[in-house]
């Protein structure tokens, strides 16, 4: 699956990748929220999941989330934030909003991938 990973920090988006690569997905980035509707511009068809940080300059993950959820061509795409936000008001808003699930900051490598086989394991049709 083709994963979009949107943080303002390379360094999470570097573990993000170095967690998602090995398990066989391929991994485009993006800085914010910006940058990562202008790559769905182009790329919403091949795109599966977008994981998403709350905190970003230029456009933060939750307007990035309600963009996405807003655009017809991205309807398909799963989206997990991933943030340092871990109050239950965030995660409500956001699930509200419309993400698949929430991932809080710091997390391991075992947790990303649970809560990546939960939303995969959910979105499949029955």
């Amino acid at each position: 699956m083709l994963i979009l990973v949107v943080d303002d920090s390379m360094v999470a988006r570097n573990i993000l990748k170095n967690v998602l690569e090995p398990m066989g997905h391929e991994v485009i980035e993006a800085s914010n929220g910006r940058e990562a509707l202008k790559i769905l511009e182009k790329l919403a068809k091949e795109v599966g999941c977008v994981l998403l940080d709350w905190n970003m300059p230029v456009m933060n993950g939750f307007e990035t989330l309600q963009a996405i959820r807003s655009d017809k061509d991205c309807g398909h795409i799963l989206i997990l934030m991933v943030s340092t936000e871990s109050e239950d008001e965030f995660i409500e808003r956001a699930i509200a909003a419309g993400a698949n699930g929430y991932l809080a900051k710091p997390f391991s490598a075992e947790e990303l991938k649970a809560k990546m086989a939960d939303i995969l394991k959910a979105a499949k049709p029955r």
